[in-house]
């Protein structure tokens, strides 16, 4: 018993580690989000002098900085970016993340965040990538990824959309005929329509489609919106769900077809 007590204390911390831990980095995520538009903002159509203070001048990593370089590096990449994009630039949020990796180049620097944010102006579009520091809640470094794309059509990325919703709508209904006939094991039917959802076909407003023979596609629908990049419908071919209307079918058609004795 005191084991299992221990067990059940050790669990209830983790999981409030875990809880708060998820909090703090929504927190910051959300005023890193604002922090990165008034930036740009100001870098743009400010000066570079007004930008230098949303840096954290105070970090290890930027402590020794020679102040002067920094603008002048912060003014090449500002006319370079005025240049190609203007300063008429809108800003939307894509993701924030801290990696982890077996090897120590490919890992985020101890206490800090990197936020990827999607900026357009009226025909192009481009990523922006932020380093973080937690602790301060300022830039370390911005880098201009390598896109530049045309706005892509997002008309039918939303009718895709609805097909998917189409596909999760039959699934679903599936799942309740199946809840409702007289077959054995219907766990194991569930489970098919859930998981057998292939070959997908996956969209994406900026590179089109792709196809997977298999992939797993909960109940037959994914997407993702952040940004055009990442942005993706996923429909899977509902073959669980098809097989088993198919059989029912098939049962009803037998009952209907059956003699009825005088």
């Amino acid at each position: 018993m005191p084991r299992n007590k221990t067990m059940k204390n050790k669990l209830i911390l983790f999981f409030t580690a875990m809880t708060v831990i998820s909090c703090s980095f929504l927190q910051n995520t959300m005023e890193y989000k604002e922090t990165s538009k008034k930036f740009m903002n100001t870098l743009l159509n400010k000066s570079v002098d007004e930008s230098i203070p949303y840096f954290a001048m105070e970090s290890e990593t930027a402590k020794d900085a020679n102040v002067e370089e920094m603008k002048n590096g912060l003014e090449n990449f500002r006319q370079k970016f005025i240049t190609l994009f203007g300063k008429n630039i809108e800003y939307d949020f894509m993701s924030s993340q801290k990696r982890f990796s077996t090897e120590e180049k490919n890992n985020t620097p101890p206490n800090s965040t990197i936020v990827l944010m999607q900026f357009k102006n009226e025909k192009d579009f481009g990523v922006l990538q932020f380093l973080f520091d937690d602790k301060s809640k300022k830039i370390l470094n911005v880098t201009p990824l390598d896109v530049k794309y045309p706005i892509p059509n997002m008309t039918l990325y939303y009718v895709l959309g609805v097909l998917a919703l189409i596909v999760t709508t039959f699934n679903i209904y599936m799942i309740n005929k199946i809840r409702k006939s007289g077959l054995k094991r219907k766990w194991l039917k569930y489970i098919a329509i859930i998981l057998l959802n292939f070959p997908t076909f996956i969209y994406n407003p900026v590179t089109g489609f792709s196809f997977k023979l298999f992939q797993f596609t909960f109940i037959g629908f994914g997407f993702s919106a952040m940004g055009y990049l990442n942005s993706s419908i996923t429909i899977g071919v509902p073959v669980a769900a098809i097989y088993w209307y198919w059989k029912l079918k098939q049962k009803e058609n037998k009952k209907v077809l059956q003699p009825t004795g005088e």
